[in-house]
């Protein structure tokens, strides 16, 4: 995945990312973000997801803020890679953004959602 291109997100993935996080209210989800050809094409909230049984690879980590904003400390994003992060604290508007750590700070990457 390079750094300075556009992520591009299934509609029917980002609809059922949202729908957990908002149906889980007001405790919080985590979870994983499966790949298949480095496009996004599941999400799991189970812990130890076996990609390459499912035929796929770990394109982010995903966690919810259900009273704060989407966005995410450099310390959250220790871990490196790609992270999703879903915000409830707007009235009416549930946001999800992506982000990664960029010299030691969080660096936010636009996500497109698209049938």
């Amino acid at each position: 995945m390079h750094a300075d291109t556009d992520l591009v997100m299934p509609r029917r993935l980002a609809i059922q990312i949202l729908h957990e996080a908002q149906i889980a209210q007001p405790e919080s989800i985590a979870g994983v973000v499966g790949a298949r050809d480095a496009e996004p094409s599941s999400f799991s909230q189970a812990q130890g997801v076996d990609f390459a049984a499912r035929g796929e690879t770990l394109w982010a980590r995903l966690w919810s803020n259900p009273a704060a904003p989407a966005v995410p400390t450099a310390d959250q994003l220790s871990g490196g890679g790609l992270y999703l992060v879903v915000s409830l604290n707007i009235k009416g508007v549930l946001e999800m953004r992506a982000w990664e750590l960029r010299g030691g700070a969080p660096f936010e990457r636009v996500i497109k959602v698209q049938d």
